[in-house]
């Protein structure tokens, strides 16, 4: 029904509008309809980039909402438009003019786009071996289709922390915002969020986890939204405390936490921490465990008779000297008859001549041990078998046998874990280490806390900022490294990064392991509705230098990623304060990053090779952004840049010398061929062998980006 009653707001007509309305208002008592998953019209972005031309959908810079408008023709700076429904026909009986400097080009989400990524800024501090972050400037759907074209399947993890939709106005829908008097926010969030997450699973590697933060206002519809979408993952919620001081909501609980939900893919899973993230103390290692076992219903003497026999012990020695028959034998021999599970041995019973212990509980059950004789003994001439009096004077076994298991024994064998010698009784002595866990479901870390490490740490590296309710860098950290763990690269994608609390986490992540992992940030340049009104009344909008330097990535996310780099703040001067590992903000670190603005390229000038220099950098972008990024216009007959690994043959003509020019490039893994002959680029590829990566131009590149429509992409009704 919200499909329906936002084209009924479109109708011009007055008298036929209300018609229509009145006649669903009418149906919508009859019949229920579900919110969930309630579809609205087409998703559309502005891009006040574009020139206005005849036949593009419009609309007027001044205007709110989602007016549409057809340019049906231009004369003199004047566009004649008829009035649009947007995604539908248009309406017959509206026609107005406008000049053209009052419009802005409008894009329906499914529209064929052809973007490309314009240079804005960029800090290099990693040097040349190091790969580049890369911070874009773009509405996150687009974004995503760029990323398709250079990353499908190979991104690791995706964390993204979207608008909570609390209906305070923090997000907008169709260049409106959505407030809490919209009686389909909900729905409305759930369409926008759909559109993306569809996309964004397919940037995930085979074993890629994709982490999604929230809040109460729509954690429950966020997970049934994840389970559907990624019915094949494994989704689980972990709760984080991020305000020990609580959020009051008149009555209601104070809220203390928001949550992150996992969708862990294929062999992917959380990996062990040095901290469980929940407990206050740093556990130690235990390597030693009860021999017996905790009874249980597959526990019980008459289940695993073999395991249930006695011990031979020395008690000057403490060392075993073997073990008797096991009740499954004695069950055999008919010495046994009955229920097994209450029968009791003969407490005066020898082995070799030496007392007895049997697998008793402290509640005097029998239960079993966890090992059968041979592999006890096997275990004790390794030494890992202990043998002690109890603690507590425990007269029911009389003494206390601990055994390493599995796990254990393969960090000791491994070197994991040091050996100090041998306990008289021949016990292994095993040097206290700290012990790494699986994080637990629920975290409270201090340094989680958004008030502290969020709005703080951003006033540090900014000075004051209108931006609202940034993470806490060591709570994003955590959520990272608990699924990377110690590995060393891999790619981190954000796609509502924000202020870029994402960057600051991989960075220090890195910095703590010389590690190369590298983040690709994709932030809108919104700016807020206060500003936003005041830049409007001073004739400033979307599109205008004055309008976009007061937007998100131009005047937040690039200026806190670069801060945190260099060290410096916005004029120069060193940052104060220190990270909680004792490093001075000051020091920044060795990263490099650039930032880009997306923008879109007309198809004809791509076919012509006429947009080169714009794409190029998508180009050095899937070659896995290693190197400084060159330019160039394209005008010799192949590119071939100094530093990145990657080369493009622009004159078919010249494949031979250019084949002979990349024999001294031993680095090169990605070679992208001009031609329109698939015949020609088939041939090329197999001279060029297999160890390259061939890609053709411009057809690639047109053929992915023609195919943008919601059918290709997946955008397929959850039901």
């Amino acid at each position: 029904m919200a499909k329906i009653e936002d084209l009924i707001a479109q109708i011009p007509d007055e008298r036929l509008r209300k018609g229509i309305a009145a006649e669903v208002k009418a149906l919508k008592k009859s019949k229920k309809f579900g919110l969930v998953f309630e579809e609205h019209l087409p998703e559309t972005v502005r891009l006040p980039r574009l020139p206005v031309k005849v036949g593009d959908l419009v609309a007027l810079k001044r205007e709110s909402g989602n007016q549409l408008w057809r340019v049906t023709s231009i004369k003199k700076a004047i566009a004649t438009c008829d009035r649009a429904v947007e995604g539908y026909a248009e309406a017959k009986d509206a026609n107005r003019e406008f000049p053209v400097t009052d419009l802005v080009v409008v894009r329906n989400f499914g529209d064929p786009i052809y973007p490309a990524l314009v240079p804005v800024d960029r800090v290099e501090r990693g040097g040349p071996d190091k790969p580049w972050h890369v911070l874009i400037n773009a509405d996150n759907f687009h974004a995503l289709q760029l990323l398709l074209y250079c990353y499908a399947g190979k991104v690791d993890v995706i964390y993204i922390d979207p608008p909570y939709n609390t209906g305070a106005r923090d997000w907008r829908y169709n260049n409106d915002y959505v407030d809490d008097k919209d009686v389909f926010r909900h729905s409305k969030w759930l369409s926008m969020m759909k559109k993306r997450l569809l996309l964004a699973k397919r940037l995930l590697k085979p074993d890629g986890v994709l982490i999604v933060t929230i809040d109460e206002h729509e954690v429950s519809n966020l997970g049934v939204l994840l389970r559907q979408i990624n019915s094949e993952a494994r989704v689980q919620m972990v709760t984080i405390v991020t305000n020990t001081a609580g959020s009051m909501s008149p009555g209601l609980f104070s809220r203390a936490d928001e949550y992150a939900y996992f969708s862990f893919f294929g062999t992917a899973a959380p990996v062990p921490l040095e901290t469980d993230l929940l407990s206050e103390s740093k556990p130690t290692a235990q390597y030693w465990f009860p021999l017996f076992r905790s009874r249980g219903l597959n526990d019980r003497p008459s289940k695993r008779p073999n395991l249930v026999y006695p011990i031979g012990i020395d008690p000057v020695t403490k060392r075993i000297v073997g073990y008797g028959r096991s009740l499954k034998e004695r069950i055999e021999a008919g010495e046994v008859k009955g229920d097994y599970d209450h029968w009791r041995p003969n407490s005066k019973e020898l082995v070799n001549g030496k007392p007895a212990v049997w697998p008793f509980l402290d509640t005097g059950e029998l239960t079993t041990w966890q090992v059968s004789g041979e592999a006890l003994l096997s275990l004790a001439k390794d030494g890992f078998v202990r043998v002690r009096k109890p603690r507590d004077g425990n007269k029911i076994r009389g003494w206390t046998i601990s055994y390493v298991k599995k796990g254990n024994r393969r960090l000791i064998t491994s070197g994991a874990v040091t050996i100090r010698g041998r306990e008289p009784g021949g016990a292994l002595i095993l040097e206290d280490s700290d012990r790494t866990s699986v994080p637990k479901s629920t975290w409270k870390v201090a340094s989680h806390d958004a008030r502290l490490y969020g709005s703080t740490m951003l006033r540090n590296l900014l000075g004051t900022t209108t931006f609202t309710y940034p993470k806490s860098p060591y709570a994003v950290k955590d959520c990272i490294r608990a699924i990377l763990g110690g590995r060393k690269d891999g790619i981190i994608l954000d796609f509502f990064a924000g202020s870029g609390t994402t960057f600051q986490a991989v960075a220090m992540i890195n910095a703590s392991d010389q590690g190369t992992r590298r983040c690709i940030l994709v932030t809108n340049n919104e700016v807020n509705e206060d500003k936003s009104s005041g830049l409007a009344r001073a004739g400033y909008f979307q599109g205008d230098e004055e309008f976009e330097k007061h937007g998100i990535a131009e005047s937040i996310a690039w200026p806190r990623c670069r801060n945190v780099i260099t060290g410096k703040n916005n004029d120069g001067s060193n940052l104060s304060g220190a990270y909680l590992d004792g490093r001075a903000l000051s020091e920044g670190f060795n990263e490099n990053l650039e930032f880009f603005r997306l923008a879109f390229l007309d198809p004809t000038d791509v076919a012509r090779g006429d947009a080169f220099q714009a794409i190029l950098p998508i180009l050095w972008m899937m070659a896995g952004c290693q190197g400084a990024r060159e330019d160039s216009k394209g005008s010799q007959p192949w590119f071939i840049p100094k530093h990145a690994p990657f080369a493009v043959l622009i004159k078919e003509k010249e494949f031979r010398a250019f084949r002979e020019r990349l024999s001294d490039r031993k680095n090169i893994g990605w070679v992208f061929l001009v031609t329109d002959s698939e015949e020609n680029f088939a041939l090329m590829r197999r001279t060029l062998g297999s160890k390259v990566e061939c890609v053709q131009l411009y057809k690639s590149y047109l053929e992915n980006f023609r195919l943008n429509t919601p059918e290709a992409l997946g955008q397929v009704e959850v039901s």
